[in-house]
């Protein structure tokens, strides 16, 4: 398994036991930032989206 699919699969994971309010927001979320970035061309939203990422976690 590579890393990508490892990480991808522990953040599905944490994301499912999350207390109900709080999962629904997530999913709610997660729906917003996928329309809106298939507003874009596939390689410009995944830059956009790495770029906002990397803030996020630098805050």
């Amino acid at each position: 398994m590579k890393e990508e699919e490892a990480s991808l699969m522990l953040i599905r994971h944490a994301i499912d036991n999350l207390p109900q309010p709080q999962k629904a927001q997530v999913e709610s979320c997660i729906s917003k930032i996928k329309q809106t970035l298939s507003e874009y061309e596939e390689e410009d939203a995944g830059l956009a989206l790495m770029l906002v990422a990397a803030e996020i976690a630098a805050e």
